[in-house]
Order: C-alpha cells, then sequence, then structure tokens
C-alpha cells in the first residue's frame, strides 16, 4: 500500500493511514489461504461497463479434496442430481487416466465396478439418466462410436488450478411507481 502512512496509531501494531489505502489491491494471508480484494469494471450481460468489487480466494488442496471441491462446486452451479454429481467424479477419475485427450470410454460395466469399489449404490437406469443430464448441460457430446463422448475442455482439464466465479446481483423490484431494491440473498 503506497498510500500516505502516519506514525502514529492508538492500536499497537496497526498502521493509521492519511488516506484512505483501499482504492488499491489489498493481499491478505489468512493460514494456507492468499485473499485478494479488489475492484474494477466488466461488461454485464447487457453490454453495459458496471463497477464491482471481488474477492478471489486462494487455497491448496490435495488432489482428492481438489476433485470434491469442483464436484461440489459444478453441482451447485449446473443443478446436478445427486446421482449425477457422482456419475461426475467416476468421469473425473477416468479422465485422469487419459491425459491430453478429448474424448473418453464410458461403459456401464466399467462404471458399475467403480461404483462398487468405492460402495456407491447407482443403477444402470440411473447411470444413462445421469449421463444424459450430462449431454444436455453441455459436459459432454456422444461420439458416432458406441461408448465414446466427447468432454467440454472448458468444464474438464487435467490441470492443477480451477476458478469458480459467482456474480451476485440485486433484483430490482417494481411495484406501482415505485422502484424497490430487494437483496437477493434473501
Amino acid at each position: 500500500m503506497t498510500s500516505k502512512m502516519t506514525t502514529s496509531s492508538r492500536k499497537q501494531g496497526i498502521m493509521a493511514f492519511e488516506e484512505n489505502p483501499f482504492w488499491q489491491d489489498t493481499k491478505v494471508q489468512v493460514g494456507t489461504k492468499r485473499i485478494s480484494v479488489s475492484g474494477g469494471m466488466h461488461v454485464s450481460d447487457k453490454g453495459e461497463s458496471v463497477a464491482h468489487s471481488g474477492i478471489h480466494v486462494v487455497r491448496e488442496i490435495d488432489e482428492s479434496e481438489f476433485m470434491k471441491v469442483y464436484t461440489k462446486n459444478i453441482k451447485s452451479i449446473f443443478d446436478l442430481k445427486p446421482s449425477t454429481q457422482r456419475v461426475l467424479q467416476y468421469l473425473l477419475v477416468e479422465l485422469q487416466k487419459t491425459p491430453n485427450a478429448d474424448a473418453i470410454y464410458l461403459a456401464w460395466l466399467d462404471a458399475d465396478k467403480y461404483f462398487s469399489e468405492q460402495d456407491v449404490n447407482i443403477s444402470r437406469s440411473s447411470f444413462q439418466r445421469s449421463m444424459k443430464e450430462l449431454l444436455l448441460k453441455g459436459f459432454l457430446a456422444e461420439s458416432t462410436r458406441v461408448s465414446m463422448f466427447w468432454f467440454n475442455p472448458n468444464l474438464f482439464f487435467n490441470g492443477n488450478r480451477m476458478t469458480f466465479v459467482n456474480e451476485f446481483k440485486k433484483k430490482t423490484k417494481i411495484t406501482g411507481d415505485a422502484h424497490l431494491q430487494t437483496d437477493a440473498f434473501k
């Protein structure tokens, strides 16, 4: 922070500033997390330039937690059914076996073996419904080859980083002639 500082502070170990230091990007380390707080402009879905603030948290996690965080966030963003989330977990495990590929072979017999080893109860019909949901929501595309699927490289990758961005806007509620702001978090 390059804002002018005063050396006198009423609290020990705390700096006092002559100007607001938060107009600049701020970085904070909290345990193993690195948190960046900043503001900026982006283009809205209506093409308008909109001011916003953002909080970016970076945490290091092990591989198993990485896949759990990924599937949990994907599940909530895309409204996936619980069985589809389990099939997605299987899909991620299989993708890790085929680096640099853009297609994957997904047959019921292999999936059934995986689910049995993981002590997960998914029927063949549930597996097929989950595959259809993944197809309809753009995770996979069916190949002309039997049991072969193209996967969306924008949703799946064999890298070591992932970013999920959630933007929250307040809804505008129109009541008669008055325009009232309502909190979208209620």
